[in-house]
């Protein structure tokens, strides 16, 4: 499911920890998308891959 700049979503940080975050940028197409999302916890910013994004809110 492609995603989109401005979407909030539930995904799964590097640390394999469960996050909610806004997409600031997203690149690629398909399994290979990686999209930069912002934790709405401690306001950093991430890059995840699609398949670690869990579902959007």
């Amino acid at each position: 499911m492609p995603y989109a700049k401005g979407q909030r979503v539930e995904y799964r940080t590097q640390q394999g920890e469960q996050a909610q975050g806004r997409i600031e940028r997203a690149e690629g197409q398909g399994s290979q998308a990686k999209y930069t999302v912002k934790n709405e916890t401690n306001q950093q910013e991430e890059l995840v891959q699609e398949k670690q994004i869990q579902r959007q809110l």
